[in-house]
């Protein structure tokens, strides 16, 4: 498989200013040190860039496992990401499975070929020898949920979105396509249906990062996706397929690190 540095066009002001700053302190040089202070919090508050997806980075049958970790660094569980070519309109499938303490989630996600929206989701969540299932279509800007509790009753549920809503799971693969560079930032409308709630998640390049998980050594960008009270940090490597190495979740703070990666030829 051909590896290929992704190609920025930014303009390197974060490193120039963080450059001055390492500068021989002198009286001389108090308005030079007050421009690089201002300089560096213009970097840390980037502006936001219309969301532009690129073509996409993986390829039909593209697979990634990951070990899951705690809070306190042990192992509790495993991940696997599958994306398939979809028979119809030429979309995108990913299957996401993961077994953390106990419980067991599998989620099929449908999206489409250009600007990766949802279609369908099914999701399937076992603990505890109960089993949840939420079953999701989404039209426009709407979105029909059937949820399945574990006594077997059904609810429905019907919710108004903006139409260019992306499904939270998905978050983590198609930001792949997006241009990361230093000082990137965009923002993306997300919804998760198994909590009926549609966010606006900011997702901001920070810094390059070089990191060692079980898959490897990699360059990496740590990128944040904020959304409203918590944070995920995932660190996206630098060169193609441009790969999620790790990644913190931001509502269990489980760490994820990559232990196996591979995309077909096509």
């Amino acid at each position: 498989m051909k590896v290929e540095r992704r190609q920025s066009d930014a303009k390197h002001s974060c490193s120039a200013a963080a450059g001055h700053a390492r500068a021989p302190f002198a009286i001389a040089q108090v308005f030079t040190l007050l421009f690089t202070l201002s300089s560096l919090a213009a970097c840390a508050a980037a502006k936001p860039q219309a969301l532009i997806f690129g073509e996409p980075v993986w390829t039909d049958g593209e697979t990634s496992a990951y070990r899951v970790t705690n809070r306190e660094g042990r192992i509790v569980g495993s991940a696997a990401y599958r994306v398939d070519k979809r028979d119809q309109e030429d979309g995108w499938t990913l299957l996401r499975e993961i077994t953390d303490a106990g419980v067991s989630e599998q989620a099929t996600i449908e999206m489409q070929p250009a600007g990766f929206r949802p279609v369908y989701s099914h999701l399937v969540r076992s603990f505890g020898g109960g089993k949840q299932i939420v079953e999701t279509l989404f039209e426009g800007a709407q979105v029909e949920i059937e949820l399945t509790n574990r006594q077997g009753a059904k609810v429905y549920q019907r919710v108004q979105v903006p139409s260019d809503i992306r499904d939270e799971r998905t978050l983590l693969l198609i930001m792949r396509a997006l241009p990361l560079a230093q000082g990137y930032a965009t923002r993306i409308n997300s919804f998760l249906p198994i909590a009926g709630q549609m966010e606006r998640v900011a997702i901001q390049v920070r810094r390059s990062e070089s990191v060692t998980v079980p898959a490897g050594a990699f360059e990496t960008w740590l990128v944040e996706l904020k959304a409203n009270d918590r944070t995920t940090k995932a660190w996206v490597a630098q060169a193609a397929p441009f790969p999620v190495v790790k990644f913190i979740d931001g509502r269990s703070q489980a760490t994820f690190e990559m232990t196996g990666f591979e995309q077909l030829e096509q």
